[in-house]
Parts: structure tokens; sequence; C-alpha cells
């Protein structure tokens, strides 16, 4: 793809970005995004692979939210860019108008009325992520075209990944072998 074509490019979202191995940001290292969103504006994604050392019980007791679910269940860093605010990765469920749905079954929300009753919902399955990565007009173009990145489609079985730490080696490998 030619640089002009690439200046141009509409990243088809959501789509997930795989860091390549000599990107040494501490924010990005080893990660695997989800990007949600991206236009001539800039684009926004979440981090899917970092795990907080909170667990959502803290966090709640912190919020003054209840959480009936599991105590076990933690938190997940979405990216550095405002970490006080809560994002919400959903399976099953109803998106409402001004979510992001990303597939058949998983949808992406900012809306603090659906995290409150998620937290009541033991049988609901959901991942928060606390911040976000965020690129401004052109960042991710240039980011992608020195090789930062590595576009893949959506796999929606990586979105809720029982082991996240092993993410990024599943991604790379997977990107390796030009899925």
């Amino acid at each position: 793809m030619g640089r002009a074509m690439m200046a141009g490019m509409n990243l088809q979202t959501p789509c997930l970005l795989v860091a390549n191995p000599l990107l040494l940001d501490p924010n990005f290292l080893h990660t695997v995004v989800l990007l949600i969103e991206h236009d001539e504006q800039g684009a926004m994604g979440i981090v899917l692979n970092r795990s907080l050392p909170l667990n959502l019980a803290q966090i709640c007791a912190e919020s003054q939210l209840t959480f009936a679910g599991d105590e076990q269940s933690t938190a997940f860093r979405g990216g550095p860019v405002e970490p006080q605010r809560g994002i919400i990765l959903v399976r099953g469920g109803l998106p409402a108008e001004e979510d992001t749905v990303l597939d058949f079954t998983d949808f992406v929300s900012f809306r603090k009325d659906l995290l409150e009753s998620l937290l009541l919902d033991p049988t609901a399955t959901f991942r928060l992520f606390l911040g976000y990565a965020g690129w401004g007009p052109g960042q991710l173009e240039a980011e992608m075209l020195q090789g930062a990145w590595k576009r893949m489609p959506l796999r929606p079985e990586w979105l809720m990944s029982e082991d996240p730490r092993h993410l990024w080696q599943l991604a790379i490998e997977a990107a390796a072998d030009g899925a």
C-alpha cells in the first residue's frame, strides 16, 4: 500500500492492534488493543491484556457501588488517557444507541447506569476497563507506517480471554502466520 493511500486510510473498526515487539512505550509494551473508533479526528481503543492489581469488589467499595459478582474479578487498564473513566466491554445483553457494537454478542459502553446494573447481576459477562488509548489526528497512521502496530481482524474469543497475560504472545504468533 502506498504512502498516499495509507495517509488517508480509515482502519475498519472494530479491529485489533497488536504492538510490535520493538514498540517500547511502557503504556503499550506487549499490548493488544481493541480499536473502537478511527476517523480524521483520531483514534480510540482499549488495551485488552493489562489487568489491574485491583479487583472489582475493591473498586466498587471505593466508588460506593454495589457488586454482586465474582470476588476474583479484576478490572483492566484500558490505557493512559482518563484513567478514572470506566469503559465496559459487554458480552450479551442489548446495546443502547450510544454504545459501540463489535459483533453479534459484544459491545462497548461508557454508560454508568449499565455498569451499575451489570455489577448487580452475578450472571453478567463483562469487563471493566479504566482509561483508554487515544491517538490524535494522523498519529495512529504514522505509528502504523513506522511498523509499531499490526492490524488484525476482530477475534471475539480474545475479547474476554481467560488468560489475558498471554494474549499478546498469541496475537504475535497469529500475526506471524498471516492471520
